[in-house]
């Protein structure tokens, strides 16, 4: 019998240490061990002026994550980010071009792309109950596509207009303003997460659907605001692009969705649902983006760098995943 209990409690004792184990193993230690290793290959990688062009060069990256964040937590996902970018940049460029005012322009942009992704993903997933992934892949090819047709495969230029430049471009002091605009995006949807009845319902509908209508959510409208909002911040991101750039390209954000996914997968945020937090995938898209700066500052083709960022994010996701399995 002694056996017995002291048997059980050696198994205990490696379950245990087992899970505090795996609490060590998550993104932020795996974020502070890839930056001492790019600092040890590259000193110049912890110098000021590379942090912020490395945050600036993600700003795109972390205002969609922030949205992705939302429609994982909700129990779906939105592969049209990269195209809705696109979109965006087209239309600000377009309204620019035919003479209406620039903030006029770009509020413009802001409300109809928010209205087509509600009506679009909102709906068709929201209301109609219709599969997240085949609707959003279906919505990426018809805005991808229309920006195709509409520019005929040609880049379109965004000279002489200084508001828009100035998102893009611009700075506050020594902070670029695409860096201001990210960092307040993330703080209100933290808080709008957090402490907003809309933010907790999210997670409700995103752990159990059916639950949620029984207590009175109406799970319809939560989804197509969520949708609504990746919509949005996707149109916030292709306007700083197409300031940055001065220019929208058909191919632009192409592939960015999958970024945008990794860096909120990385961060903690289950593609079942309910789980994630913005904390986290802030973590994740750093994350990201110190594996590309330090890479490009190392020298590595850029062949290489597809090849190692792709094998490392499937290393970090897996550990991850161990850890949230283990906790």
């Amino acid at each position: 019998m002694d056996n017995v209990v002291v048997e059980q409690e050696l198994q205990k004792r490696s379950q245990s240490m087992k899970k505090n184990a795996f609490k060590l193993v998550g993104i932020g230690p795996l974020l502070i061990l890839l930056c001492v290793i790019m600092t040890i290959l590259n000193p110049s990688f912890l110098t000021a002026n590379n942090w912020i062009n490395l945050l600036n060069s993600i700003s795109a990256i972390w205002i969609m994550a922030m949205a992705m964040t939302l429609v994982l937590i909700s129990g779906g996902f939105d592969l049209s980010v990269g195209a809705s970018l696109a979109f965006s940049g087209l239309i600000l460029v377009n309204l620019v071009a035919a003479g209406v005012p620039e903030l006029v322009s770009i509020l413009i942009t802001l409300i109809v792309v928010l209205l087509i992704g509600m009506m679009t993903n909102g709906f068709l997933i929201g209301k109609l109950g219709l599969n997240f992934f085949v609707v959003t892949l279906g919505t990426m090819s018809l805005f991808r596509g229309t920006v195709y047709v509409w520019t005929d495969g040609q880049t379109q230029y965004a000279d002489n207009n200084p508001i828009v430049s100035f998102l893009g471009n611009g700075t506050i002091g020594l902070v670029p303003v695409p860096i201001i605009i990210m960092l307040a995006i993330c703080v209100v949807t933290h808080l709008f997460l957090k402490y907003t009845q809309f933010g907790r319902a999210i997670y409700v509908v995103g752990g159990n659907a059916t639950a949620a209508k029984l207590s009175g959510i109406k799970v319809s409208f939560i989804l197509i605001g969520v949708y609504g909002i990746s919509a949005l911040y996707a149109a916030i991101a292709g306007i700083i692009n197409t300031g940055k750039l001065a220019s929208v390209s058909p191919t632009i954000g192409s592939g960015m969705e999958l970024l945008v996914a990794a860096a909120v997968l990385l961060g903690g945020t289950s593609f079942k649902g309910g789980e994630g937090t913005v904390v986290g995938t802030t973590l994740g898209v750093l994350f990201i983006g110190v594996l590309q700066n330090g890479l490009s500052l190392s020298g590595i083709s850029s062949y290489w760098q597809e090849v190692i960022t792709g094998a490392i994010l499937i290393f970090a996701i897996l550990l991850n995943y161990f850890k949230l399995k283990q906790t």
